[in-house]
């Protein structure tokens, strides 16, 4: 699954570039859909690039998408935007197949059908 996880990353971080790319908001746009992806009702709380490689983000808990819960989409992601902090959450899923955002969050990626 952690080729299917860097493919979709992949996808999602070339999506959040080509809204960036609109003049004056689309930088809005592009950090809402960074900072959100993973709770997007409209595609079930999977982000584009999750959606295609059928991989979702859950709840540890319970194994529910995280629509209800985009503080967690948030805060999952948010990490990923503080300097040296985003090096190491780099490093941990490269090389440890674990994030800080997941664990803080008590979130877990999982195939789905």
């Amino acid at each position: 699954m952690f080729t299917e996880r860097l493919l979709a990353a992949l996808i999602d971080f070339s999506i959040t570039m080509g809204l960036s790319l609109f003049p004056r908001v689309g930088w809005i746009f592009g950090l809402i859909y960074f900072l959100f992806k993973d709770s997007i009702v409209l595609l079930d709380g999977q982000s584009f690039g999750r959606r295609l490689f059928k991989i979702k983000v859950v709840t540890r808990e319970n194994g529910q998408s995280l629509i209800r819960k985009p503080d967690k989409a948030l805060v999952r992601q948010l990490i990923l935007l503080i300097p040296l902090l985003n090096l190491v959450e780099l490093y941990r899923f490269l090389f440890l197949k674990d994030r800080f955002g997941a664990k803080w969050t008590q979130t877990t990626v999982v195939k789905v059908d």
